[in-house]
């Protein structure tokens, strides 16, 4: 991680994130749930955290801020590989499940008065690959507001 270039470390920070909470989804849910011993965290998990917050602190961010700045991407990041990873991941075959709503949903209730979701419904979704880099382009543009607030 480089203050040069933070905007890509962060890219790349919150990449890896989306890889470990992807092949592990409830990895981080487990050890907010149970009590973990220190010994079974990995080192990484440690040293990843200390490094992004030195980034932040590096380029600007007063620790408050960078704090705030690593909630805001953990949350958005865990969340995202869970409603939308998840569900891309597990549509495989059956591409009804990949849209804003499965399409039987619209279909059971093709009575009921919602022109302005099935407006949405009949675009096309971007992938998860697009939607996570709007995901991280958020989170910049939110920490370079930091550096005006701060």
């Amino acid at each position: 991680m480089h203050a040069a270039t933070w905007e890509t470390s962060v890219a790349d920070y919150a990449g890896s994130l989306r890889a470990l909470y992807r092949r592990w989804p409830r990895a981080l849910l487990v050890s907010l749930e149970e009590d973990t011993p220190p010994a079974s965290v990995h080192p990484n998990r440690l040293l990843n955290l200390d490094r992004f917050l030195r980034l932040l602190r590096d380029v600007g961010l007063g620790m408050p801020a960078a704090l705030a700045a690593h909630r805001h991407l953990s949350l958005l990041v865990l969340s995202f590989v869970l409603v939308v990873d998840g569900p891309a991941d597990r549509a495989g075959d059956s591409p009804d499940r990949a849209g804003l709503v499965p399409d039987a949903w619209l279909a059971g209730h093709a009575d009921l008065d919602i022109p302005t979701l099935r407006d949405a419904a009949a675009l096309p979704l971007p992938t998860p690959d697009e939607q996570f880099d709007e995901l991280v382009s958020a989170v910049v543009d939110r920490i370079r507001g930091g550096f005006r607030a701060g």
